[in-house]
């Protein structure tokens, strides 16, 4: 018994002679796990609200689509300050490519070529191993094709015919860039992509294309 009280004594004598320092350590475990905790919380309140917001917008433009052009372009604006306020405002969570696609989509759809450029560039250089950014790198290109910048867009569709993770964008880029540089007097290149086309997918409808190009070209 008078061992248990002695182990007991020594147990209290030593909780007071460091009481200061578990405090201090119980302090250091609150002020790294609350913030954690929080950041974690706060990025799962910004998914949330990421998610619910792209679907109400993409809801809008579809009951939207009868509208008037000046009120749908009205609209279209608002979408595009909605989508740069979430970018710029909430953490960066599984959802922010998305937020990305739809927002650089959106600015490509209003002929907001160089907005939309910047856009995709800021999606490939975050989120340049994600599965999205194939799509997005395709989506640049033709903004490229848009603005004139026919190299640049060549460029972006080689990069996609290039990478093994983009396997089914191949055919399509393929004939993309064919289109390129076709317009830019490059024949000799837009040949051989239109022939690389029909032999990656010599069925589907970007082989027809292909040929009915290489038909115009001779």
């Amino acid at each position: 018994m008078e061992n248990v009280k002695e182990r007991t004594r020594k147990y209290l004598k030593t909780i007071s002679d460091h009481r200061l320092k578990i405090v201090i350590g119980i302090v250091i475990i609150i002020a790294v796990s609350v913030p954690t905790f929080l950041y974690r919380q706060q990025r799962n309140n910004d998914f949330d609200e990421v998610w619910s917001r792209i679907w109400r917008i993409n809801y809008e433009i579809a009951v939207g689509q009868q509208d008037e052009p000046e009120k749908k372009a009205e609209a279209v604006e608002e979408f595009i300050n909605e989508y740069t306020f979430l970018k710029d405002n909430l953490s960066t969570t599984s959802a922010t490519p998305w937020l990305l696609l739809e927002l650089g989509n959106t600015q490509y759809n209003a002929k907001k070529y160089d907005a939309a450029i910047l856009t995709y560039k800021e999606f490939i250089k975050k989120f340049g191993k994600h599965s999205l950014a194939p799509i997005i790198r395709q989506s640049l290109g033709y903004a490229f094709e848009e603005k004139g910048q026919l190299k640049e867009a060549v460029e972006q569709f080689e990069k996609i015919a290039t990478d093994a993770e983009a396997t089914f964008l191949k055919a399509q880029v393929k004939l993309d860039a064919g289109r390129c540089n076709e317009k830019l007097g490059q024949l000799s290149s837009a040949i051989t992509a239109y022939k690389d086309v029909i032999n990656l997918s010599p069925e589907s409808y970007w082989a027809r294309m292909a040929k009915y190009r290489l038909e115009g070209i001779k």
